[in-house]
């Protein structure tokens, strides 16, 4: 009798630890009480369609933790409504915060049912329609810009491919072989896209490592082929291992500027951006040890940067928790 009692004690301890969520303490605390951090208000969306996807991932992969990872989207989706850029999301002409806020919904569709499905058609639909009315292919990451980003554009893509797949839509097609034709059209001697597709910028037709690791990530969900296409030279030409440090640079070989708000500080020509979103683009790409490599590097970084430097640590925790349950994309 007091073995089987000392067996069910110990099942009952288990349990517990064997279906709780794994998230980052950081995000736990800013998903109870919703306070953000430095994080740009621009990136807020993208540190929550991270941690939305990051949640969704591990639901699937631990069916044990799928209650807690509903009410991590269910969080997630609260506390994007509180970002909204506009009066009211049918005003939002911001591609960039809409294929984000896709995500999300399209993260919801994979454990159970979409949040807001009479929300989610319209976002989808209209993402479509701002991808088809430019002749790139690419939807305005910001309507008072003129700048057409490569990467932005595949998260839009994906958002869509996963949209479809739920809703037995059919929206990617026209936008992914319009923007494909633009991509093998600007290919030039770097062998890989420009960063921008306007050429509104001096650094327009430079690629870059930020836009790379958005692009092997993304992409893969819907054109694998490109996506690894585009991963394995960025991966021959530009990762870079500085002593125990692994990572991405942020400019072609050979050319060195400064960083930005996209690259975040560049060290020695790596980029942070670059190296922490590849990450998860690593694991998509089926390049498991240097997904591995890349996490202890930014662990490392992490110890070594001095107190007060990580300004936005919300996102940075997101970007590594949902690269740590990045699937595999790319066989």
């Amino acid at each position: 009798m007091r073995t089987t009692m000392l067996v069910l004690m110990l099942l009952a301890a288990d349990a517990p630890e064997a279906s709780q969520l794994e998230v980052p303490q950081s995000i736990q605390e800013f998903l109870t009480h919703g306070k953000w951090d430095s994080t740009p208000r621009g990136f807020r969306i993208v540190t929550l369609s991270n941690i939305a996807e990051g949640c969704a991932a591990q639901g699937k992969a631990v069916p044990a933790r799928l209650p807690e990872a509903r009410v991590c989207l269910s969080q997630v989706y609260g506390r994007a409504l509180k970002t909204v850029p506009a009066a009211s999301i049918d005003q939002v002409p911001d591609a960039m915060w809409l294929a984000h806020f896709n995500l999300i919904l399209d993260a919801t569709d994979q454990l159970g049912p979409c949040a807001n499905e009479k929300l989610h058609r319209a976002i989808a639909g209209k993402l479509a329609v701002l991808s088809l009315a430019d002749p790139h292919g690419i939807a305005p990451s910001y309507a008072s810009l003129p700048d057409r980003w490569p990467a932005d554009q595949s998260v839009v893509l994906a958002s869509l491919k996963q949209f479809d797949a739920a809703h037995t839509a059919n929206l990617t097609d026209a936008p992914l072989e319009r923007f494909e034709k633009a991509i093998h059209q600007s290919i030039d001697v770097h062998e890989l896209p420009p960063s921008e597709m306007s050429a509104h910028r001096a650094t327009s037709k430079l690629p870059r490592g930020c836009a790379n690791s958005f692009l092997s990530r993304y992409l893969a969900q819907v054109d694998a082929p490109l996506s690894s296409e585009i991963w394995k030279i960025y991966r021959r030409d530009w990762l870079v291992t500085l002593g125990p440090v692994t990572g991405f640079r942020e400019w072609p070989p050979g050319i060195e500027r400064g960083s930005d708000v996209d690259s975040g500080p560049i060290v020695a020509g790596i980029g942070t951006a670059a190296s922490a979103l590849a990450m998860a683009a690593a694991r998509a790409q089926g390049d498991e040890a240097l997904a591995l490599h890349l996490e202890a590097s930014a662990a490392l970084a992490m110890q070594l940067a001095p107190a007060g430097q990580v300004k936005s640590q919300l996102l940075a925790d997101a970007i590594r928790f949902q690269a740590h349950w990045q699937p595999r994309l790319v066989e």
